[in-house]
C-alpha cells in the first residue's frame, strides 16, 4: 500500500529539497563554494517540511542540540567571539546529510537475493554466507540490508542468538571501512586530515578481528551454535554493486585528491544509479526513477536531516566556546593511554545510549588543543560508532532488533557484552601499535 504521506506535495517538495541539496553539496565540494548556501537553505526547508513526520523523541533531541549550541554560542560571545557562524551552523553536516540521501538510491540498483530464490543453507557455511553477506550489502545499503536479512531470518518469529548477533555484527562492522556509511562521514568530517587508506590500515584489521570473534563465539559456545543455523540465501553476484562503488571512489579519489570522500561517494551514487538504470532501460527511465525516489523515499530520511542538522548547530557553537577559552589540553599530548581513555570514553557512552554523533562532536573540539593523530582519531570515532551500536542496548540498531524480531533490551546487551569488551581490547592494541 502507497503511504498516502509520500502522496503529499509538501513531502514531494522536500524530496526535492534534499536532491537539490546532494546536488549543491557535491558542486560545493568541487570548489563553486557559493553553493553551500543552497545546500545549507534546502537542508533547513527540507526539515521544515519534514517536521510534522517526526517523533515527539526526535523534537526533544533536536531542541536540546540546537539550545546547547546557541548556548555556547552566547557564553562564546560573553568571552569576546565576534563572529555570526550563519553559514556553519547551517552547512557543517551538510556532507553527511548528503552522504545518507544519496547512498539511498543504490537500493534501486541492488538485489540481495536475486530472481532464482535459492534454497537456504544450513551449519557453519551457512553462518559465513550470512555474516559476510549482510556486511557487503550493508556496506553500501546500510539499513535496509538488515531488513532484507532479519525479515528472512525470523521468519515472523523471533531471532535466536546466533541470528541475531550475526546480523548486529555483520552490519555494524561494515562501518569500520565502508564509505558509505554515516559513521565514516561522520569521522572523516571530524578528524581533519584524515586519508581513507591510512584509516582503513587500523579499520580494517579490527573489522577482520570482529569477524574471528564472532565466529569464535558462536562455533564454541555450548548450546544453540552454528551446526542447525540456517542461513539466507544471498545472491552473490549482485555484489557487482558495492564492488563497483569501491573501484569508482577509489578511481576517483585518486583523480582529485583535494575531493571529500564524502563529495565524491555523494556525486558516485547518483551517477552510478542513473548510469545503470540507464544502460538497463533508458535515459528518460533513469531520470524518471530519480525523480520518483526522490518524491516518494527521501522525505523518509527526515530522522537522520532532525539528527545531523541539529548537531550541526551544536558543533558549530561548541567549536565557537572552544576557539574562544583556548583550553590547556595541549600540555598533555595526545599520548596512547589518552587515546584508549577517550575510547573507553565514547565507547562507554555510546552502551549507555549517547549517540556517538553527540559525543563524537563534543570529543572532536576537546581533543583537538593535543593535535591528535588524524587516522587514530577517526578510528577511535569509528570504534565507538560501530561497536557502541552493537553493545549499546538502546541504539538505533538494537532498537530495531527489539520492535522488529523480539530481541529483549537485556539479551541486546549480555549477548555482546563480552565482543564489546574484546573489540575494545582489539582496538586498544591496534592504538598502541599506531602510536608506538
Amino acid at each position: 500500500m502507497t503511504d498516502d504521506r509520500r502522496q503529499n506535495p509538501q513531502q514531494r517538495l522536500a524530496g526535492v529539497l534534499l536532491l537539490i541539496m546532494i546536488i549543491a553539496s557535491v558542486l560545493a565540494g568541487f570548489g563553486l563554494s557559493d553553493f553551500l548556501w543552497v545546500a545549507g537553505f534546502s537542508a533547513l526547508a527540507a526539515l521544515v517540511l519534514l517536521w510534522p513526520r517526526t517523533r515527539r523523541t526526535q523534537r526533544i533531541q533536536c531542541t536540546i542540540f540546537v539550545t546547547a549550541g546557541f548556548a555556547c554560542l552566547a557564553i562564546a560571545w560573553h568571552q569576546g567571539y565576534q563572529e555570526l557562524p550563519v553559514r556553519q551552523m547551517l552547512t557543517q553536516n551538510h556532507l553527511l546529510i548528503s552522504l545518507l540521501s544519496a547512498v539511498s538510491f543504490l537500493r534501486l540498483i541492488t538485489d540481495t537475493r536475486g530472481t532464482g530464490r535459492p534454497t537456504p543453507k544450513a551449519g557453519e557455511n551457512a553462518f559465513w554466507q550470512t555474516i559476510t553477506g549482510i556486511h557487503l550489502f550493508s556496506s553500501v545499503i546500510n539499513l535496509s540490508a538488515l531488513i532484507i536479512f532479519g525479515d528472512a531470518l525470523s521468519k515472523k518469529q523471533k531471532l535466536d542468538r546466533t541470528s541475531a548477533t550475526s546480523l548486529q555484527r555483520g552490519f555494524s562492522l561494515a562501518a569500520l571501512w565502508s564509505p558509505f556509511f554515516a559513521a565514516m562521514g561522520t569521522c572523516l568530517l571530524y578528524a581533519p586530515g584524515t586519508k581513507l587508506p591510512d584509516l582503513w590500515l587500523l579499520s580494517i584489521p579490527l573489522c577482520l578481528f570482529g569477524f574471528a570473534l564472532t565466529w569464535t563465539e558462536h562455533r564454541f559456545r555450548k548450546s544453540g551454535g552454528l551446526g542447525t543455523f540456517e542461513g539466507y540465501p544471498v545472491n552473490f553476484r549482485a555484489l557487482w554493486v558495492p564492488s563497483l562503488m569501491v573501484v569508482c571512489v577509489l578511481t576517483a579519489n585518486s583523480l582529485f585528491p583535494g575531493v571529500s570522500v564524502l563529495v565524491l561517494v555523494s556525486a558516485l551514487s547518483l551517477i552510478v544509479t542513473a548510469s545503470v538504470i540507464a544502460i538497463r532501460e533508458s535515459f528518460f527511465r533513469a531520470i524518471a526513477t530519480i525523480r520518483n525516489f526522490s518524491y516518494g523515499r527521501l522525505p523518509d530520511m527526515y530522522g537522520e536531516l532532525v539528527l545531523f542538522f541539529s548537531t550541526g548547530v551544536m558543533a558549530t557553537g561548541i567549536s565557537a566556546l572552544v576557539a574562544t577559552t583556548h583550553p590547556t589540553l595541549d600540555a598533555f599530548g595526545f599520548t596512547p593511554g589518552i587515546a584508549i581513555a577517550l575510547l573507553a570514553i565514547l565507547l562507554s557512552l555510546a552502551v549507555a545510549g549517547v549517540h556517538a554523533i553527540v559525543s563524537i562532536v563534543a570529543a572532536s573540539a576537546i581533543v583537538a588543543p593535543l593535535n591528535p593523530e588524524p587516522a587514530v582519531l577517526a578510528f577511535i570515532f569509528l570504534v565507538s560508532w560501530s561497536v557502541g551500536a552493537t553493545g549499546g542496548p538502546i541504539s538505533g540498531l538494537n532498537l530495531a532488533m527489539q520492535s522488529r524480531y523480539g530481541v529483549a533490551l537485556s539479551e541486546c546487551f549480555t549477548w555482546n557484552l563480552r565482543y564489546t569488551i574484546g573489540m575494545f581490547l582489539g582496538a586498544s592494541a591496534i592504538i598502541l601499535v599506531a602510536l608506538d
